[in-house]
């Protein structure tokens, strides 16, 4: 396992790409066919913790991957990063998938992290972001209503959510209140794949 921190040499990096899709893909399938009576909001939910970079750091150690990760002299002698060690995993479920398949890497995600891991549709996004926020010393999350379409006894709410001017995350759906849960779940992803 080779970080892009140790030059000139092949590193990781297009395997991560690879993996991660494929995670998101695997954890999707494995959600809709495990909780079939589960709404969209509470699969995206569930989704939310699963594909975390704390939670893939949890499977990478189970496995030992951190402990085989290779960086370079930039990180010192201090531990790996969880978001290296998830990367890690990210790119052995990539290699699986090159390697094998989409059903062999379903089953090594759904063996090393849908098996292991608790998956519950009880965490509120919109926390977790204003949290999120508030320990970088942030202003607070801004939720606008871009639309609202549909009959008025059956409405459609588009919501947007913004950081510091930003729009990180879109939400749709039949009430504003999930319409925003689905947009802080959507931010949450993009300043995840940012840190």
């Amino acid at each position: 396992m080779t970080h892009r921190s140790v030059s000139h040499a092949e590193n990781n990096e297009r395997l991560e790409f690879l993996g991660d899709a494929v995670i998101e893909l695997a954890v999707r399938w494995g959600l809709v066919s495990d909780n079939t009576e589960a709404s969209e909001g509470e699969l995206t939910r569930m989704k939310i913790g699963l594909v975390r970079k704390a939670t893939l750091a949890r499977c990478a150690d189970r496995l030992g991957l951190r402990e085989s990760i290779v960086t370079g002299a930039a990180f010192g002698c201090g531990p790996v990063p969880d978001a290296v060690a998830a990367d890690a995993y990210e790119a052995v479920v990539g290699a699986l998938f090159v390697d094998s398949g989409f059903n062999s890497a379903f089953r090594f995600v759904k063996e090393t992290l849908l098996s292991k891991e608790e998956i519950s549709s009880s965490s509120d996004a919109k926390t977790v972001l204003q949290e999120h926020c508030q320990a970088r010393g942030g202003s607070l999350p801004v939720y606008t209503t871009d639309l609202t379409a549909g009959p008025s006894h059956d409405p459609v709410f588009y919501i947007s959510v913004s950081v510091e001017g930003s729009v990180l995350g879109t939400g749709r759906a039949s009430s504003k209140k999930e319409a925003q849960e689905l947009a802080a779940a959507e931010a949450l992803q993009t300043l995840e794949g940012k840190d």
